[in-house]
């Protein structure tokens, strides 16, 4: 499938909670933001053509806020919002 390359500006403990995940799971962290993304976009019914900054925003303070297993339970807290 072809991408778009996309930047996205986060904060240090954020990065070091995604770069933790990735190293873990010995991934990239672009797959892991990729698949917390599809995850999140799904979850939600959203359509492709639905801006998604919305949904970067709300990943960004889940994962900011959240626990060490987000990333293999990300779908689990994400429920409890809502």
């Amino acid at each position: 499938m072809p991408m778009k390359r996309t930047q996205l500006y986060i904060d240090d403990e954020l990065y070091q909670k995604l770069n933790i995940e990735a190293v873990k799971e010995k991934r990239t962290v672009s797959s892991l933001v990729r698949e917390l993304l599809a995850k999140e976009i799904n979850m939600r019914g959203i359509k492709k053509t639905v801006k998604s900054g919305h949904i970067l925003l709300r990943l960004a303070q889940v994962a900011a806020e959240g626990p060490i297993d987000l990333s293999t339970h990300g779908e689990d807290y994400l429920i409890e919002d809502f």
